[in-house]
């Protein structure tokens, strides 16, 4: 798939992402957590899990709740985009999973009691047994992980792109964008404020 396929699928799957203006990580993830009727917790991975090889995102989905483990990265945008990461297959609703070798490979420590604890003894039983989705940042040899990376990028423009009505939107809009056309949305028929 070429570039250009991927970003214009990208666009397509992330056209109706409702995203907040202005943008942040917590807003994001209450609208889209709003909008699916699932509960996503976002959770910093501690260091002591953190090796060079290990997963720098990972997501845990059982049930009705979502985990995104993230670990922290040299700058705040490296740190987002991660996040961001494992939020598009949230989105996309990738159903991708790693087996447990794979798993224990990019994340040492791990086991079910971390899912216990941090979503439910439920979910921790389903995904002992198989039955939950687990997603890694780690390595994009498949179309599900280049999609999610190539998502990750696209959402701090979409977001950048998305102007409001009020005084301080059309001063912001005209002062970052002097000589560009203003823009309601970043898709073409699709407008900002529509829900």
């Amino acid at each position: 798939m070429s570039l250009r396929q991927l970003r214009k699928e990208c666009e397509a799957g992330l056209a109706d992402l409702p995203i907040p203006v202005p943008f942040t990580l917590d807003q994001l993830v209450a609208n889209m957590e709003e909008a699916s009727g699932r509960t996503i917790r976002l959770h910093e991975m501690p260091d002591r899990l953190a090796r060079v090889n290990a997963a720098c995102g990972l997501r845990l989905k059982a049930g009705g709740t979502s985990l995104v483990l993230y670990r922290r990265r040299p700058t705040a945008y490296q740190t987002q985009h991660v996040i961001l990461h494992e939020l598009c297959h949230e989105w996309f609703d990738h159903g991708t999973t790693l087996d447990a070798e794979q798993l224990r490979t990019l994340l040492p420590v791990f086991d079910t009691s971390l899912i216990a604890r941090m979503i439910s003894p439920a979910a921790a039983a389903s995904f002992a047994s198989g039955g939950g989705t687990v997603q890694a940042r780690a390595q994009y040899a498949t179309h599900d992980e280049r999609m999610a990376e190539f998502g990750a990028s696209l959402i701090p423009r979409m977001a950048r792109d998305l102007t409001t009505d009020d005084m301080v939107g059309r001063l912001d809009n005209s002062l970052s964008r002097p000589v560009a056309h203003r823009r309601r949305g970043l898709f073409p028929g699709k407008r900002s404020g529509d829900a």
